[in-house]
């Protein structure tokens, strides 16, 4: 595969993405373009996984003399599903020393270019113009939905797109101002290296930056947690890490959930990406091969992630 070629299948997914908010189905726009023979190996399977939403143990693969090393860095949004699909691969290949930690998506994309990591976890897709290796491979795993997050002091339900630019621009600073109790805004802001930050940026904020409070690491789970004990506070998360701790916000009236996200009434969402320089590596190639399986499919939409094989449906 030509130099091209392989940078067509890292800039497609924005066309996918485009598609999806159409409604029509283009993974069979993607696939031709995706170098991942792992994508496919198990297409049957993949695209046509079991209605069943039961937690029944992974099919047992065959271990054999599988070894190896895999260290996984990146995405904190992909994480919750990253780190029980590590446990559950570890299971069943006891050899293989695996691990999956956080850091945002530019840390990701960072630590597999520079060959810090066998795969980088990341919710935007990698630019070729800051990584331009040609052996970059693109492998999408699900699709994350985010959403908004308050303090369980905020009364406000919902925000139009306008005001949230104007929460998050320091335009509008009081809850009062969109419809809530007199209460200052404290809008949590996540680091640079967030994968998370970059979408919310490109598709919530129109390309505007954002003013408020910074966070010094990169984690779902950290700014749940600042919003949960700072009154006023706004953020946003992927809803996988959601807990009664915070209340989620509609966005324009509409909530994030599937069914809004494939009729393309809700556009705060993203692949989730695992890219790999070293590809054919048996050990990382077994690991993404297992993340294609229906069993993790299934525990992807238990987590809160949308399985990508539902666009077909």
């Amino acid at each position: 595969m030509t130099q091209t070629d392989k940078q067509k299948n890292r800039s497609c997914v924005n066309l996918t993405r485009a598609c999806v908010l159409e409604k029509r189905y283009c993974l069979t726009l993607l696939t031709p373009l995706l170098t991942v023979v792992l994508l496919l190996t198990s297409c049957n399977t993949f695209w046509n996984p079991p209605h069943n939403n039961s937690q029944s143990s992974p099919p047992v693969l065959d271990s054999g003399d599988l070894t190896g090393q895999v260290h996984i860095v990146g995405s904190t949004a992909l994480l919750p599903l990253a780190a029980k699909a590590v446990d559950l691969f570890h299971q069943r290949h006891p050899n293989v020393e695996i691990d999956a930690q956080g850091g945002g998506s530019i840390t990701g994309l960072k630590a597999v270019t520079s060959y810090q990591a066998d795969i980088g976890d990341s919710d935007i897709s990698a630019d070729p113009a800051l990584y331009p290796n040609a052996d970059l491979t693109d492998h999408i795993v699900c699709m994350s939905a985010f959403t908004l997050i308050v303090n369980p002091q905020v009364t406000v339900a919902s925000l139009t797109t306008q005001q949230v630019i104007d929460i998050f621009t320091g335009v509008t600073t009081n809850w009062e101002e969109v419809g809530g109790s007199n209460l200052p805004i404290t809008a949590v802001i996540r680091p640079a290296s967030s994968g998370t930050k970059a979408v919310f940026r490109h598709y919530v904020l129109g390309g505007l930056e954002e003013t408020g409070k910074p966070l010094v690491s990169d984690s779902n789970t950290t700014v749940v947690d600042a919003v949960a004990h700072t009154p006023g506070a706004i953020g946003y998360v992927t809803i996988a890490v959601l807990n009664p701790l915070v209340k989620p916000v509609g966005l324009d009236g509409t909530s994030a959930t599937e069914q809004n996200i494939l009729a393309g009434r809700y556009t705060f969402w993203s692949f989730e990406h695992m890219y790999t320089l070293q590809n054919g590596v048996n050990a990382t190639t077994a690991f993404l091969d297992f993340m294609q399986t229906p069993e993790i499919q299934r525990l992807a939409q238990n987590l809160g992630y949308i399985p990508v094989s539902h666009l077909r449906q």
